[in-house]
């Protein structure tokens, strides 16, 4: 599977997931934008970033860039940090199935970060998605 593949699966988690929470799902018209999805639940609106997490660092551990590099939004090879105002959710696909929904908040000014469930790094572990991956 290649990374543009990765990416829609991605998509499609996070839309199944958000529409399963009762969140109406929007998507942008075009690639440009900072985000991937706006979901709306009672009024308020948040937009979505979502990655897939393939790469391991160790077993249970998925390593998650936090940056955008090449392609329609980034010079070159360069990596562009996201920054404030980007989006309002991560959602993070593992490709163990597992899913994460994380505030931007928490990963504000970070390259990356990992998580699973056997990482020292637990802190992420209280946005894990029950009945994801396992």
């Amino acid at each position: 599977m290649d990374n543009k593949q990765k990416g829609n699966l991605a998509v499609a988690n996070a839309i199944k997931h958000f529409v399963s929470a009762g969140y109406t799902v929007s998507i942008p018209l075009s690639d440009t934008a900072k985000y991937d999805l706006v979901v709306e639940r009672d009024g308020v609106f948040q937009a979505v970033q979502s990655k897939y997490a393939g790469q391991r660092r160790s077993p249970g551990i998925s390593l998650v860039p936090l940056y955008v590099s090449g392609g329609n939004r980034s010079a070159g090879n360069r990596r562009t940090k996201y920054q404030r105002g980007d989006f309002d959710i991560l959602f993070v696909l593992c490709a163990n199935g597992r899913a994460y929904a994380i505030p931007f908040e928490e990963v504000a000014g970070q390259t990356t970060i990992n998580v699973g469930r056997e990482s020292k790094w637990s802190k992420w572990e209280q946005y894990f998605l029950p009945g994801t991956g396992d």
